[in-house]
């Protein structure tokens, strides 16, 4: 009976195939992570959104005055952003909650 001898490394269907299944796993992973991703960032937006809509309430508490713009509302302070590049705009004296200009950002 001949002896074969297997030599070290892969043939060229193994490597095919480990090919195959590393693309099929990254085309599975890569949607999954950007949906994580932007999830994240939306969660993020909504948290610095209930803050402002809170501290612009303090404010006014104190203040007797809602404030007129972010700047006074953080003063002395770092003022949020948002972690999709949108830029937020207070809410009013009237109850509308803050806002984010970012589609989907939303309290």
């Amino acid at each position: 009976m001949p002896h074969f001898r297997h030599s070290p490394g892969l043939t060229a269907v193994e490597l095919l195939l480990s090919l195959f299944l590393a693309v099929v796993l990254c085309a599975i992973a890569i949607p999954a992570a950007r949906a994580t991703r932007t999830k994240s960032r939306i969660a993020r937006c909504v948290a610095n959104l209930a803050a402002i809509d809170h501290l612009s309430a303090v404010h006014a508490e104190r203040h007797g005055a809602f404030p007129s713009s972010l700047d006074e509302l953080f003063s002395g302070g770092t003022v949020p952003v948002c972690p999709a590049g949108g830029t937020y705009t207070l809410g009013t004296p009237e109850g509308d909650p803050p806002r984010c200009s970012v589609p989907g950002h939303d309290l």
